[in-house]
């Protein structure tokens, strides 16, 4: 097939119309009502107090001795977040990478832990919680939630509270709750990149002793990059959130919430580029030369950002995901000092995507071998001229289930110096992956590898060169793996945390956790040239204490020592392509956490100064790396050692005058490999460079997840009310340092250290009869900052991938509220 340049692409309006029309009604109506009196100046420089469940009931940021980073819903929209990304940009040590192949999947680093692995088989080593209910995989990260009251980032293990998988902290959500009396809020956008937004939220009067909140969240935005065969736009994403909460309160003691949320999604795919194909695959002088489709794929390589992509599928739903949550929490007074809840959870999640990591015609038949059914046909074919065949494609289909129930005890005794919050944990969840991959090698590979360990037929070195003999070009090889699994995992906890106040201001408190996990798994896939399905179970358990000292200097000044563990499961290797690699399941990972911090409120409450200097150890810590031998993307977990951390955290606001606030935070990280023994990997041909395990911690990356330097700097002035509104303006400037995406297989894939620039001007307060209306004008990364989102070196397989982050973005919001 011809390539050509992409076409123009009719687009599609910026906004629903219905939206516009609702929208500017209201802005009319406010700016007729241009001859009232100014609005009330509510401007203060005393900086109001924020509110947090850090541990697990509402107390102020302040008094809360945990490092947390705590957005409200108003900060949210003033930042202007509309992907889980935007958050991590203001928040010290904390990395949010959009995964290659899907819009849906997320890799979370805070503090330099991380999992990038979407396996069902692997836990996030960063917990997600929604309303106390912790979601075990961080596909959609719960974002597209339309009812957000905050969110709070719980940095350092949560061992004791959060329990289950939160070694590097914790993301806690909280949405707002029905109200019980009539209020409205309505919000509509659009901008560059034919973004798209629109949102409605409903509260109902109470219906007797019922409340009742609905909510509608749309978003759709297309991609900003265009396939090279037929110049449709690639990365477009479309997703519908809605929400029905209920509230009943029967009796003065006794109230329930009830919440069903539902989000789909579709689009292409998260697109990525062809940043590195490995020259010994290219060179025609090469003993492993692969021929055309190597040609091909190194001419458009490039490390810098390209707008056109090799790829075929461009159809807007390569990429699906339905998500049903229902969550039902009972909160009961039953004596003066005791309270008791219970919180049960119900989730599904469906997802499908294809991830192509880009497609080449093939030039003239003889070129390509198609050795994908060799091992249930027993035949080797050639792909005729004109197919397009991939370096590495693969469809996905999952299913997961999870099931969860927390009893909380939540009291005082001793006339309230003695606090607690006590109870027990359950978690089940059912889960298959369907990952079919098909991938190309150079046929001089896949000669020398057969009979090597890689999992492929012993006779295929004979059928490929009897082939290669008659047809005499053929220079690669069309490979399959099935890549099928399923899991069923259980956890059980009982946990209690215990505040003593032993004077006034002076606490102490003390909490432990005990948790059990139980895991199954099973994998079909290729093995020993044979398909074969291979079952396991296994279970593991572990004890996580802690302690902290909470000393309360003055009203506006205290400071806390804390001694935190965390735990993370063992599992199965459920990528393996040997069954070595499967029956050896990798053991859980501990890490020990040491932490001083200060919190104070200066300058008569015009400074706020909240600062955390950490060290923790991290053991048998779980790393994945890639199988050796033609496995496609086949990976292993490893317990690959010991590491020390070192890091610190500065977060600051101060308001200089009434309306001013000046708003920074800084995050620092030292990461030190003590032991990391695996096999060592030449970072230049991607192949084992030695053929039994090492210690590689002298080489191994540091910045795994983990920039050295994180800062964020934001100057935002609301200006003195006018009767018409007021203006608010917001500008921020946000730094990351570089980091690696694979301890070893770095070269290719690094992110660079980048700085991008945000401004949001917004005319708030605007009256609209009963009801008030914002207008908004925004842009991202004004400075068009090119920079790597996320990164594969596939090694072995010959080629590294990068997805690249969004340049620059601008557009409008308008919001109606009413009694907000």
């Amino acid at each position: 097939m011809e390539m050509r340049r992409p076409v123009s692409l009719r687009r599609r309006p910026v906004l629903c119309p219905s939206v516009v029309i609702v929208l500017l009604g209201l802005a009319s109506e406010a700016i007729s009502q241009t001859q009232e009196v100014p609005a009330r100046d509510s401007r203060s420089k005393i900086i109001e107090e924020v509110i947090v469940t850090a541990r697990r009931v509402e107390e102020s940021l302040q008094d809360t001795p945990v490092s947390v980073a705590a957005f409200s819903s108003a900060e949210l929209e003033q930042i202007g977040v509309s992907e889980p990304k935007d958050l991590a940009q203001y928040t010290p040590n904390l990395v949010i990478r959009n995964q290659s192949g899907s819009n849906d999947d997320y890799a979370i680093g805070l503090r330099g832990i991380a999992e990038a692995e979407p396996s069902l088989a692997i836990d996030p080593a960063v917990g997600l919680y929604i309303d106390g209910i912790y979601i075990a995989r961080n596909v959609g990260l719960a974002f597209d939630i339309t009812d957000l009251e905050r969110i709070e980032v719980l940095r350092g293990p949560q061992g004791t509270l959060f329990g289950r998988n939160t070694i590097g902290g914790a993301v806690n959500i909280v949405t707002e709750k029905p109200r019980g009396e009539l209020a409205l809020k309505a919000q509509g956008a659009g901008g560059s990149k034919d973004y798209r937004r629109a949102r409605i939220s409903l509260d109902t009067p109470s219906i007797g002793d019922v409340a009742l909140k609905f909510s509608l969240l749309h978003t759709a935005r297309s991609g900003d990059v265009f396939s090279i065969y037929d110049g449709n736009d690639l990365g477009g994403a479309e997703a519908l959130a809605y929400r029905a909460a209920l509230r009943w309160t029967p009796a003065d003691r006794l109230m329930a919430d009830y919440s069903y949320t539902r989000t789909q999604k579709k689009g292409n795919g998260q697109v990525s580029q062809l940043t590195h194909v490995r020259p010994i695959y290219s060179d025609s002088d090469s003993p492993l030369y692969g021929g055309r489709l190597y040609r091909q794929a190194a001419a458009i390589q490039s490390e810098r950002r390209v707008s056109e992509r090799a790829m075929t599928r461009t159809a807007p739903e390569i990429d699906t995901s339905d998500i049903v949550g229902h969550a039902l929490a009972f909160e009961w007074q039953a004596l003066d000092n005791l309270v008791i809840k219970s919180i049960s959870s119900y989730r599904t999640m469906d997802t499908s995507n294809f991830s192509e990591f880009h497609t080449f015609p093939v030039q003239q038949q003889g070129d390509v071998i198609d050795a994908r059914n060799l091992e249930t046909s027993g035949q080797v074919g050639l792909v005729p001229a004109g197919t397009f065949v991939s370096l590495f494609a693969t469809p996905r289909n999952d299913w997961q289930r999870q099931l969860t129930q927390e009893f909380q005890f939540i009291g005082s005794l001793l006339d309230e110096r003695l606090q607690f919050n006590t109870g027990v944990y359950y978690f089940q969840e059912d889960g298959f992956d369907d990952n079919p991959q098909e991938f190309a090698l150079p046929t001089a590979l896949v000669v020398s590898l057969t009979g090597q360990g890689a999992g492929l037929p012993a006779g295929l070195s004979d059928i490929v060169a009897a082939v290669v003999a008659n047809e005499g070009t053929a220079s690669a090889t069309l490979l399959a793996r099935p890549f099928q699994s399923g899991v069923d995992n259980k956890a059980y906890a009982a946990y209690a945390d215990i505040t003593w106040s032993v004077f006034a201001d002076f606490d102490i408190t003390l909490g432990a956790r005990y948790t059990v996990d139980e895991r199954s798994a099973s994998i079909r896939n290729i093995f020993d040239g044979e398909v074969k399905v291979l079952e396991g179970d296994d279970e593991w358990s572990n004890f996580n204490p802690g302690i902290t000292f909470n000393y309360r200097w003055s009203p506006e000044i205290s400071t806390y020592f804390k001694v935190a563990t965390g735990y993370r499961s063992g599992g199965f290797n459920i990528r393996a392509t040997t069954e070595e690699s499967f029956k050896t399941p990798f053991d859980p990972e501990a890490l020990t956490s040491y932490e001083f911090g200060i919190k104070s409120d200066l300058l008569d409450r015009s400074l706020r100064l909240n600062a955390a200097l950490f060290q923790f150890i991290y053991e048998d810590r779980q790393i994945a790396q890639f199988e050796a031998g033609s496995g496609g993307a086949s990976s292993r977990i490893e317990n690959a050692g010991k590491s020390v951390t070192t890091g610190l955290e500065l977060e600051t606001v101060y308001a200089p005058i009434a309306g001013m606030k000046i708003i920074a935070s800084f995050g620092y990280l030292d990461v030190e490999y003590l032991e990391y023994v695996t096999g060592p990997v030449d970072r230049v041909t991607g192949f084992p460079s030695a053929a039994v395990n090492q210690d590689i911690s002298d080489v191994a990356a540091s910045d795994l997840y983990a920039p050295k330097n994180t800062a964020s700097f934001t100057v935002e002035h609301s200006f003195s009310p006018w009767h018409f509104g007021q203006l608010i303006v917001r500008a921020s400037a946000n730094y990351t340092d570089s980091i690696s995406f694979h301890p070893q297989l770095n070269l290719f894939n690094r992110s660079a250290a980048h700085t991008t620039i945000d401004v949001r001007v917004t005319l708030a307060d605007m009256q609209a009869g009963e009801g008030h209306f914002s207008v908004s004008a925004w842009g991202k990364n004004l400075l068009n900052e090119e920079y790597r989102d996320f990164g594969i070196d596939f090694g072995l397989v010959g080629f590294a991938e990068n997805t690249y982050a969004n340049l620059a973005s601008y557009g409008i919001d308008l919001v109606y509220s009413f009694n907000q």
